[in-house]
C-alpha cells in the first residue's frame, strides 16, 4: 500500500503541466520493487520486460531504452540529441501504478531519470536530475512518445 501511495504521489507530481515537485521519502526493501514483481492481476512480468522502446522526446531527442528479460535492468542508448552514441546499463526499480508504471534508475555520472509511463497509449513523462560543474544539482520535467521496436 505504501509504495502505491509514494508512486501514485510522484505520479501526479510528475504530471501537473509546467510544474515538477521532488516527492523524496525513505523507503524499505519491501516498499521498492525490480521491474519482475508479479503485477495484482497476476502477470510475470511487467509488460516492459524484454523488450526494446524508442523514446522520442517533445525536445527532438531520441533514445532507444532496451529492458533486460526480467524487467529489472534498463539499456540506453542516445539516438539523436546531446552525445549521440552514449550507451549505459542500469539497475532499475518500477512499480505499477493503475495502467501505468513508475519507473526510474540512476545512470553513471550521478544523472536519474524518473518516469511516468502508459504503455497503451504511449505516452511518457519524466523528470531527469543532474549535478553541473559548479555542484548545483537541479532538474527538467519532459514529456515523449513511446514506439516499441522489439
Amino acid at each position: 500500500m505504501k509504495r502505491q501511495f509514494v508512486a501514485l504521489a510522484a505520479a501526479a507530481a510528475l504530471s501537473l503541466a509546467g510544474t515538477a515537485t521532488l516527492v523524496v521519502t525513505q523507503a524499505s526493501a519491501a516498499d521498492v520493487h525490480p521491474g519482475a514483481v508479479a503485477d495484482s492481476d497476476g502477470d510475470r512480468l511487467p509488460p516492459f520486460a524484454g523488450h526494446a522502446y524508442l523514446v522520442t522526446v517533445d525536445t527532438g531527442a531520441v533514445y532507444r531504452n532496451t529492458f533486460s528479460a526480467d524487467g529489472t535492468f534498463v539499456t540506453g542508448l542516445t539516438v539523436k540529441g546531446a552525445e549521440p552514441g552514449r550507451t549505459f546499463t542500469a539497475p532499475d526499480q518500477a512499480v505499477r501504478t493503475g495502467s501505468r508504471y513508475f519507473i526510474s534508475w540512476i545512470e553513471p555520472g550521478d544523472v536519474t531519470v524518473s518516469q511516468v509511463v502508459d504503455f497503451k497509449k504511449g505516452d511518457v513523462e519524466f523528470y531527469v536530475t543532474s549535478t553541473d560543474s559548479t555542484g548545483t544539482r537541479s532538474g527538467s520535467l519532459f514529456h515523449a512518445t513511446l514506439q516499441q521496436v522489439s
